[in-house]
């Protein structure tokens, strides 16, 4: 069963929901107590019916208590709890499934209002709900076959490379009547992404946010990695304040964090998440304008490292060392290019027989299928190589704490891949740079981006490093490169 799950998941974006997490996000939305009797709930994307299930208990339960009979209470499930999923089989459990539980309750043959259908094309709930509840498909739209141009039509859904996620957060909205309220859990990447810009957008302008709860590194589902959060929005809430909320996964439970602005939260179109102090020092980062002093760039990217770089690369005039800055060792490099990055030409190239038998002998992989390639003996793309014959550092670009920080010094001469390097102008000592980097408040910094990667890892880019780099020599009011800008120090205390 776990196989048949896994695959699933991949092939159709189905990711199923454990029960605590059910049980958590009906909570959540306040699908509990009298309050959902007469009270329309759908899941979207229903699958075997994991929120439904405990939606059917839960109102049958509350139904028994206000003294409603069988008879009323097989009526009232066949109206008010709706679910939609394209999949048939899981449509069919969730049906079979969903009969069990209202068999408990001495109910049963419920005609259930569960199609069978792409949800993104029904628009029969629209404005109808009160309650839409799920955990969307993760899937890229691009990998869609039949539904690519349906899917492209929803305006959160038609900003490039997305995710068809956010077209069902586009559907939920409509789905819901004025008072409507909509929990989902999905990836946590509609915060930042390029693709969600649309989703965002719409999010700042309605300012129907309720809460947040980021899932961090927390992995609530099998087979699948996903870093996760749980939104939930209401149709008849007008604020530009949220609650924020981490997760425990220990407890399962919610643990609050600020009560947030829209305007504290987004930056540069991006909805941050921490405390208000936090988020005033990533702004001041993400929004200042120093001097470019130090510039941060990605290493070498030959496309094929096992050639160009490793124990066997040949000894020659073009052989250099190349650190590899996730790891901070050095190896043998073959770097066909002058001191300026400019590729030597063939003649030099091939002049030593160790190198050009060497090279022979990896042609036809790194041809890669094609039958000819004039620079077939070069790297695959040419960043980094400018700056070979510079002073530079090597920086990581995976971290948990200050520790998991791998900054070494890298002379010219030498070569830099799998990571970023730093140069500075203006004079500054790379060994300035380091200090500055290797500390808990850069670590924060990062951590407060919230690039997740597995382990508790964060992961950062050159504009990030370089960003605050920057900011903090220049603005940092008790550092010795500080400008006589004016500069509130506390921005940097980090708590």
């Amino acid at each position: 069963m776990e196989k048949k799950e896994k695959i699933r998941s991949k092939n159709i974006g189905q990711v199923f929901t454990p029960q605590y997490l059910v049980e958590e996000m009906l909570d959540y939305a306040g699908y509990k107590n009298t309050a959902i009797i007469e009270k329309h709930i759908i899941d979207n994307s229903c699958g075997d019916g994991a929120f439904l299930q405990v939606a059917v208990k839960r109102y049958c339960e509350e139904a028994l208590r206000a003294g409603k009979n069988s008879r009323e209470i097989k009526t009232h499930l066949e109206c008010y709890i709706h679910g939609i999923d394209t999949d048939k089989e899981a449509y069919e459990n969730c049906k079979a499934n969903l009969e069990k539980v209202a068999n408990r309750y001495k109910i049963k043959n419920v005609a259930w209002d569960i199609h069978n259908q792409d949800a993104l094309a029904v628009k029969t709930y629209d404005g109808k709900i009160d309650y839409v509840v799920g955990n969307p498909p993760y899937v890229r739209v691009h990998n869609l076959q039949e539904t690519y141009d349906e899917v492209k039509q929803y305006r959160f859904a038609n900003g490039g490379m997305t995710d068809l996620y956010l077209a069902f957060f586009e559907l939920g909205f409509n789905m819901l009547n004025p008072s409507g309220k909509l929990c989902y859990i999905t990836p946590s990447s509609w915060l930042s992404s390029v693709a969600a810009r649309n989703m965002r957008n719409h999010v700042m302008e309605k300012r129907n946010i309720i809460s947040l709860v980021d899932l961090g590194h927390y992995q609530p589902f099998p087979h699948v990695t996903a870093y996760t959060i749980i939104s939930l929005f209401s149709n008849d809430k007008q604020s530009d304040r949220f609650d924020y909320y981490t997760f425990n996964s220990e407890t399962r439970q919610r643990n609050h964090v600020a009560n947030l602005s829209l305007q504290d939260s987004c930056i540069d179109g991006i909805l941050y998440l921490s405390d208000k102090e936090h988020l005033d020092t990533l702004r001041s980062i993400k929004t200042s304008t120093p001097p470019r002093l130090v510039t941060v760039k990605n290493g070498f990217a030959t496309l094929a490292d096992n050639i160009f770089i490793g124990e066997d690369v040949p000894e020659s005039t073009i052989t250099i060392k190349a650190l590899k800055a996730s790891t901070g060792k050095k190896y043998k490099c073959l770097f066909p290019y002058d001191e300026k990055g400019k590729p030597l030409p063939p003649d030099k190239i091939f002049s030593e027989k160790q190198v050009a038998d060497y090279l022979q002998a990896h042609k036809d992989e790194l041809l890669k299928g094609r039958k000819e390639h004039p620079a077939w003996y070069q790297f695959g793309r040419t960043q980094a190589l400018q700056d070979v014959y510079k002073d530079k550092l090597s920086i990581n670009t995976l971290l948990r704490t200050e520790k998991d920080l791998k900054i070494e010094y890298v002379p010219k001469g030498e070569g830099i891949y799998s990571g970023l390097y730093a140069i500075t102008h203006d004079g500054i000592p790379l060994e300035d740079i380091k200090q500055i980097l290797e500390t808990p408040q850069f670590s924060d910094y990062i951590k407060l981006l919230k690039k997740y990667k597995s382990g508790g890892y964060y992961t950062y880019n050159t504009k990030d490093v370089e960003q605050y780099i920057n900011w903090y020599i220049s603005y940092k009011s008790d550092n010795k490169y500080a400008n006589k800008s004016t500069f509130l120090g506390q921005y940097f205390e980090f708590v």
